[in-house]
């Protein structure tokens, strides 16, 4: 943990990547295009994480990163693993394909003075996309009071007591190397919940409160097309990953969905259609806001929520049949 006025000037910023053709050079040239105040060193690691694209193509035009290669696709937090084993300085700088950071990144790190420290400001979006309404909606009422966090403080202070209740994630998050070396979890896979295990490794294990800043402001660019629906059954399996391992209130509302669910599928399958016509209409009716948000919530909830639940079904199996 660095406390405030306590912050190194050295950082490793390490960047995986996975086919990001259509994202990299965006991210590229935001990173490279960082102020960098006097006595700073930094360092661009790029973890080529098997891509099949033109990613490491383009990456190859910016002499100021070092890309090092896996030979096959090996998921996110493998290659952040790699990136933090060959990083040459103590504090890393995680980033993901998707984020446009701004050039005054490294001084508001600076200025904060804390670590470890995530990006408070997204720049979400709400109406970019059907999509976009839906999950921005879903945030809001999921990660009430805290998002979005304009609305709510500055500072955001993730611990022990709120952990469930807090937006988190790990697509901007600055931390010493020792410290994300250790919250790894032990077990890494493509579809593991890396963001969730090692934050909340960071806060339960290792004791650590985590601060969520808004002046950490940052663009993400979602997903379009195709892209959202794959991603949203990688989040269910990631959801089956964490929370269906153990007892808790999310593993027995799904199992008891799902149960319910085949009872009525077998046996009463008009009443089925009718209770997922009902939840959609009663789901709606509790997310709005505006009226601009009934018809794309309508339309998407059953659409995205088929993808979350096939993806966490998918990794449910293959949890079951592992044991």
């Amino acid at each position: 943990m660095i406390f405030r006025g306590e912050f190194s000037l050295d950082i490793s910023i390490v960047i995986p990547v996975y086919n990001g053709e259509e994202t990299i050079k965006l991210c590229l040239d935001a990173v490279s295009g960082l102020t960098i105040q006097e006595g700073m060193n930094i360092e661009i690691l790029l973890i080529n994480d098997g891509s099949t694209d033109r990613t490491k193509e383009i990456a190859s035009a910016y002499p100021n990163v070092k890309i090092i290669d896996l030979e096959k696709n090996m998921g996110r937090v493998q290659a952040r693993k790699t990136g933090a084993e060959n990083a040459k300085y103590e504090n890393i700088l995680l980033i993901d394909t998707r984020i446009e950071v701004f050039n005054d990144l490294l001084q508001n790190i600076q200025k904060i003075g804390y670590q470890p420290l995530m990006a408070g400001s997204l720049n979400d979006e709400k109406y970019k996309s059907e999509y976009d309404t839906l999950l921005y909606l879903i945030r809001r009422k999921f990660y009430h009071p805290y998002y979005p966090q304009f609305k709510y403080a500055k500072e955001l202070w993730i611990t022990q007591d709120n952990f469930l209740k807090a937006p988190k994630g790990t697509g901007c998050l600055i931390l010493s190397r020792e410290l994300f070396l250790k919250s790894i979890p032990d077990i890494i896979e493509k579809d593991s919940s890396d963001d969730t295990a090692i934050l909340k490794n960071i806060v339960f294990q290792n004791d650590t409160k985590i601060l969520r800043h808004t002046d950490l402001n940052i663009k993400y660019h979602s997903r379009e097309g195709n892209d959202v629906y794959s991603w949203i059954n990688h989040r269910g399996k990631t959801f089956a990953d964490h929370y269906l391992r153990f007892v808790n209130k999310f593993s027995i509302l799904y199992f008891s969905t799902l149960f319910i669910s085949a009872y009525l599928f077998l046996f009463y399958p008009f009443r089925l259609l009718m209770l997922i016509v009902s939840a959609i209409i009663l789901t709606t009716l509790y997310l709005f806001e505006d009226h601009k948000d009934i018809f794309p919530v309508m339309k998407q909830l059953p659409i995205l929520g088929f993808a979350f639940f096939i993806g966490s079904l998918e990794k449910l199996i293959k949890i079951i049949f592992k044991k």
